[in-house]
């Protein structure tokens, strides 16, 4: 399962990732992304990669609306694999999977990552 969530993953590098956003290799900035959880990150092969879905490439930032999507995914405990999988299934608010549709500034995506995280109340 964990491939096939992988295998329609664009994926980058920690070297690539720095260069996007501007980080040299011993920035202490860019140490503390990803151990304080402010990047999804996925350790293939040996060494961690990116989903580029995450970056903001015009303005060489990790996305505002997925940090937020991911600090909430970090709340409500998901690991980073169900996390990517929410990402890149088929979504009925979408044409298409959310990680497509992260760069749209309405917040969609974040909505309905809200709503799937609520607790169900059966009453």
């Amino acid at each position: 399962m964990r491939r096939q969530i992988l295998s329609g993953v664009k994926m980058i590098s920690g070297d690539e990732a720095r260069a996007i956003l501007g980080r040299p290799d011993a920035c202490p900035s860019w140490c503390s992304l990803p151990k304080e959880g402010c990047l999804l990150r996925v350790r293939i092969a040996g060494s961690w990669r990116y989903p580029v879905f995450q970056f903001d490439l015009t303005n060489r930032r990790i996305d505002p609306g997925f940090v937020q999507i991911l600090a909430a995914a970090r709340a409500a405990e998901w690991s980073d694999l169900r996390l990517l999988n929410w990402l890149m299934r088929p979504h009925f608010d979408f044409d298409g999977v959310p990680a497509e549709a992260l760069q749209d500034p309405d917040g969609a995506v974040l909505a309905a990552f809200l709503r799937e995280i609520e607790p169900e109340c059966h009453g």
